[in-house]
């Protein structure tokens, strides 16, 4: 892999996870007490490192599990597939 594509690959990553993590705080502002005690890890964290990017997996995980246990169904967490 060259270096212009670990650039690119990393620019993604961050623009991704970027783009999620303004949308759990659009969810937390909206009320969302689920999101709101589910998401910790932060954006550089989950995009550049592999502990981070874990954790941000297992708290979406663990997000739709909350809302359906709270909800009956998953519906609510849709805004994670974008």
């Amino acid at each position: 892999m060259g270096l212009f594509s670990r650039i690119t690959d990393t620019a993604s990553e961050v623009s991704g996870h970027a783009a999620l993590t303004k949308d759990i705080r659009k969810a937390v502002k909206g009320g969302d007490r689920e999101a709101a005690a589910t998401f910790r890890t932060g954006t550089l964290a989950a995009a550049l490192t592999t502990k981070g990017c874990n954790a941000r997996g297992q708290e979406v995980a663990d997000y739709v599990e909350k809302v359906v246990a709270a909800d009956g169904d998953s519906r609510r967490a849709g805004w994670l597939n974008r």
